[in-house]
């Protein structure tokens, strides 16, 4: 008996809920489905491409402009990528090959503007034909000779000649490795309009470049996570949310209330706030040094007030818009000071010891005391 109720129970929900869809839907060619897929995967690849490239030429000056003030944290570096069609598989491989015309053969798929191969010539779509005298190798061995025959010749900063095919000529470039920030900034696919530093790498969302197709506000967007990188901010982070999380148990346990949940969370919206001034502080510092746009991003920041206008005087882990854009507008003309005098263009610290000379992650001079306006 019990068997038929429940037949006839899931009989009644299909009768009831299986309706689906009324009207009819064209006929579809499975084989149009599948060109049509080919040309998605098509364009998905060709924006990536273009984006890792624009991508690319916008990190490198700001990367090896500020080597010296990432102190330790530096690598040689020739700012330039080669691949042949064994690196990749499926779809993304099949559009290498038919579009990008990617085969065998090692051939330079990116070159960062100003860096050590664009400087010597170097361009994408080059065919290596050899480093050093030495032929390179076709298919899955390129890969490993690359690391043998390269990679360390990098690593210690030597000069490395590169023998190369640009259609019918060939031509030969010496490029001289040079010393930049250890910060990879890598691209990640994703709508968000986002970009984050880990302490030791910057990521870029493509959605964020897709939103923001001024190469100047790229820049910036760059140099604000890696000034985050070089001030050590999540390390500090890390450090304080232990400290918060000790004296919130403390304060919890003593008072018999939630007073110490409350401390915790002001001391790390107030924590958070201070390093976003400090990256947009810095980071306009790493920008101007790139020799990029770098004055007009108090102006972005208005356009950000347009879609966000609780920001304006709202702060929650970053600062009011109309308190930054002060903020931004002072240390613009501390920048144009210096460079009008010829000083170096160095962010001003907080620590002022004849016996300890600061560094990058000691801290920095606040917009309240004038951004070393040399008061």
């Amino acid at each position: 008996m019990l068997m038929v109720r429940n037949l006839f129970l899931v009989a009644t929900l299909a009768f009831l809920f299986g309706c689906g869809a009324v009207t009819r839907r064209p006929d579809i060619d499975e084989g149009e489905v599948a060109a049509e897929a080919n040309r998605m995967y098509e364009m998905v690849v060709g924006r990536d491409q273009q984006m890792a490239k624009r991508l690319g030429d916008i990190s490198t000056p700001l990367l090896i402009n500020n080597a010296d003030l990432c102190e330790s944290k530096t690598r040689y570096v020739v700012a330039m990528a080669a691949r042949n069609l064994e690196d990749f598989r499926g779809r993304r491989r099949d559009v290498m090959e038919s579009v990008y015309e990617l085969d065998e053969r090692i051939r330079v798929t990116q070159v960062g503007r100003e860096g050590p191969a664009h400087i010597s010539g170097i361009r994408e779509g080059d065919v290596i034909l050899a480093v050093n005298d030495i032929q390179t190798p076709r298919g899955m061995a390129a890969s490993a000779f690359f690391k043998v025959h390269v990679t360390p010749l990098v690593e210690a900063g030597k000069p490395i000649k590169f023998s190369l095919l640009r259609k019918a000529e060939k031509i030969t470039a010496l490029v001289q490795p040079v010393m930049a920030c250890d910060y990879p900034v890598r691209l990640l696919t994703n709508g968000d309009i986002q970009a984050y530093a880990t302490g030791t790498s910057i990521t870029v969302y493509t959605g964020l470049m897709s939103a923001f197709q001024d190469d100047n506000i790229l820049g910036m967007v760059v140099g604000h996570e890696m000034a985050h990188n070089i001030m050590g901010h999540r390390e500090k982070k890390q450090l304080e949310l232990w400290k918060d999380i000790y004296i919130m148990k403390v304060l919890n346990g003593a008072t018999g209330t939630n007073a110490g949940t409350v401390y915790a969370n002001f001391s790390y919206l107030d924590s958070s706030v201070d390093y976003e001034f400090e990256a947009d502080y810095v980071g306009l510092y790493l920008t101007a040094r790139a020799g990029l746009d770098y004055e007009g991003a108090p102006e972005f920041l208005r356009k950000l007030a347009l879609d966000s206008p609780g920001a304006i005087n709202r702060s929650s882990t970053h600062p009011k818009l109309a308190e930054r854009f002060v903020a931004q507008e002072a240390a613009i003309a501390e920048i144009r000071k210096k460079t009008a005098l010829g000083q170096p263009l160095i962010p001003e610290m907080k620590i002022e010891s004849a016996e300890k000379k600061p560094t990058m992650k000691d801290g920095w001079a606040p917009v309240a005391v004038g951004l070393g306006m040399g008061n």
